[in-house]
């Protein structure tokens, strides 16, 4: 089922866990305690680069922001980087809905309403699905059952392109926060992360 964030901030929730796929998975990214996220696997999604990384109507005073809070960890030092990476064709990473055999692994990090507005901001390109997800040890493995409920997002279509490649920066940060859960979980982010190309 697919919900927009218009619909959850209207709706009387007073929180919703939100599955992170991609850059989230480095705890570095967290703007919370560390302590709350909670590594799981989610099957039906498809995780792929095929988010363009800069998207072409955002405004300039948004994208310097973005830049400065968010992306000067990928090294983008100025403005002029980005609308260099702008006309390229990078991407970051999405997920689709897909095969239910498919899986990915990702981060459960909850959101309280008082934050729902924020999260738009930050987050309006995306679309929000409500799926089923299990916890797994990211060592070991261990899981438990899957009667688990959250959302996780997917990229409004109009910001994906069809053909694509990693923003590298963004690719190893995001995977270097995989590995540090554990190899296993590394792995697995190796193995369900499509079209890594250069």
């Amino acid at each position: 089922m697919k919900s927009s964030w218009d619909e959850i901030i209207a709706s009387d929730k007073q929180y919703i866990d939100l599955i992170w796929y991609g850059s989230i998975l480095n705890t570095s990214s967290h703007e919370w305690q560390t302590s709350t996220s909670k590594t799981v696997l989610v099957s039906g999604f498809k995780r792929i680069y095929n988010l363009k990384m800069v998207p072409w109507d955002m405004d300039p005073d948004i994208l310097e922001n973005f830049r400065k809070k968010y992306w000067v960890k990928y090294w983008l030092e100025s403005y002029e980087d980005v609308i260099k990476l702008q006309k390229s064709n990078n991407c970051v990473l999405n997920i689709i809905p897909w095969d239910c055999d498919d899986i990915l692994n990702g981060v459960l990090i909850r959101i309280h309403r008082e934050d729902f507005v924020t999260y738009k901001q930050r987050e309006e390109i995306y679309e929000l699905f409500e799926t089923q997800f299990e916890f797994i040890h990211p060592v070991t493995w261990d899981k438990n059952s899957s009667d688990h409920s959250a959302y996780i997002l997917s990229a409004l279509p109009e910001y994906t392109i069809d053909w694509w490649h990693a923003f590298l920066p963004y690719h190893n940060f995001s995977r270097d926060g995989a590995y540090e859960f554990g190899d296993y979980f590394g792995k697995l982010f190796d193995e369900t992360t499509h079209q890594v190309g250069v």
